[in-house]
C-alpha cells in the first residue's frame, strides 16, 4: 500500500534555484531519468551543465536536444564515462581535475537479468551500480570542496546526491551476514548469483555508501543524500526477456511514474534539499525512512571497508580520500 500511495503521489514542479555560477555534473544524462534530470536543471540557468554519458553519440544527440531549451548563458559539456570500468571512471575525474563541481548527480545504473561480467572480472550490477559510483564519489570530493565559498557562508552548499531506489527495501541480501571481507566477495561469485535479487540489493548497498559516506563528510562541505525517484517509464529494465519482459512492461503501463517525475524528485534532493538531507534518504520530495538495514552501523563500516579494499586493490583509490 506504501508503494502505490507513492507511486500515485502528485510530484510537483521544482522551484529553479540559481545557478548561474554553478556547474552541474550528471551521470546517466543521454536518456531516462539522467535526461529529464537534465532538462530539469536547465530552468536554473547553471553556467555549465556536465552531461557524463557511455556512448558519445547518444550524448551529443541529447546535448542537441537539449541546447534547443537551454539558457545562452549555459554551457553544455559532453564526456564519457563508462561505469563498467574502473579506468574510464578514472580518466573522467581525472578530466575535471582543477575544476569545481556544485552538483553532482550520481544517476547512472543498470539492471542484469542474467550474470554479466565487467572487463574489470566484476558482476555488472555490482560494479556500475555500486562499485564505480562509490570511486567517483570520492574523486569529485575535491571538484566538490572546491565549489564551497567561505566568502559566502549562507551561499548553497555543493551536493553530492546518489539516485536511489525504493526497491533497496526489498532486498533479501543475505550476503550481509557473512563475515567482514566476505560480503561483496560472495557477490561477485557466479555460483552463487541470485538475479531476482541482485537490483535491490546493489540499490540496498549504494545506499549504505552513501550513508557512510555522509558519516565522514561534514554538510558544511559537501551535501550528501540518496534519492528515491520512485518506479519510472524508462528503459531501465530494457534488458528483461520472456514472462518477466511482458510483466515489467505491464506493471510499467499500470503503475510506473514519467521519468519527468522521477527527475524532479531527483533535482530537488540536488538543489533544493538543504543540510537537513544530509545522509538522508529521501522519496517524493520529502525525507523518509529508509530499511533499517541501511541504518545498522556494523553493516555501514563492513561495507565501507569492503568497497575501499577493492578500491585500494584495483589502484584506483584517491590519494585525497584517506583521510576519510
Amino acid at each position: 500500500m506504501d508503494f502505490l500511495k507513492a507511486q500515485f503521489t502528485k510530484i510537483l514542479p521544482v522551484t529553479p534555484a540559481n545557478l548561474s555560477e554553478s556547474t552541474v555534473l550528471i551521470t546517466g544524462a543521454n536518456a531516462g531519468i539522467g535526461f529529464e534530470a537534465a532538462r530539469e536543471i536547465l530552468k536554473s540557468k547553471p553556467k555549465r551543465l556536465i552531461l557524463a554519458v557511455r556512448n558519445l553519440d547518444r550524448g551529443n544527440a541529447a546535448a542537441s536536444d537539449l541546447s534547443k531549451i537551454k539558457d545562452a548563458s549555459t554551457e553544455i559539456d559532453v564526456r564519457q564515462l563508462d561505469q563498467s570500468s574502473f579506468a574510464s571512471v578514472k580518466a573522467f575525474a581525472d578530466g575535471l581535475s582543477g575544476q569545481k563541481v556544485d552538483v553532482a548527480i550520481l544517476n547512472a545504473g543498470v539492471w542484469n537479468f542474467k550474470w554479466t561480467p565487467t572487463t574489470n572480472g566484476y558482476e555488472s550490477d555490482l560494479q556500475v551500480n555500486v562499485l564505480s559510483p562509490a570511486l567517483l564519489s570520492l574523486l569529485l570530493l575535491p571538484n566538490l570542496r572546491q565549489a564551497t565559498s567561505p566568502s559566502a557562508p549562507d551561499a548553497s552548499k555543493p551536493h553530492l546526491s546518489f539516485v536511489s531506489s525504493g526497491l533497496h527495501a526489498m532486498a533479501q541480501f543475505p550476503e550481509h551476514k557473512l563475515p567482514a571481507g566476505q560480503v561483496l566477495e560472495a557477490l561477485n561469485d557466479q555460483s552463487k548469483y541470485n538475479g531476482q535479487d541482485r537490483y535491490a540489493a546493489t540499490k540496498l548497498i549504494g545506499l549504505v555508501w552513501a550513508k557512510e559516506l555522509a558519516k565522514r563528510i561534514s554538510s558544511d562541505q559537501v551535501i550528501v543524500n540518496a534519492v528515491n525517484p520512485g518506479f519510472c517509464k524508462t528503459n531501465l529494465m530494457g534488458d528483461a526477456s520472456g514472462m518477466m519482459k511482458y510483466m515489467t512492461k505491464c506493471f510499467s503501463i499500470c503503475l510506473g511514474r514519467s521519468a519527468q517525475d522521477g527527475a524532479r524528485c531527483v533535482v530537488d534532493a540536488a538543489i533544493a534539499k538543504g543540510p537537513e538531507s544530509h545522509g538522508r534518504y529521501l522519496s517524493e520530495k520529502m525525507i523518509k525512512d529508509e530499511a533499517p538495514i541501511a541504518n545498522d552501523a556494523e553493516i555501514q563500516t563492513k561495507i565501507w571497508d569492503e568497497i575501499t579494499a577493492i578500491l585500494k586493490k584495483e589502484k584506483v583509490f584517491p590519494g585525497s580520500a584517506e583521510s576519510l
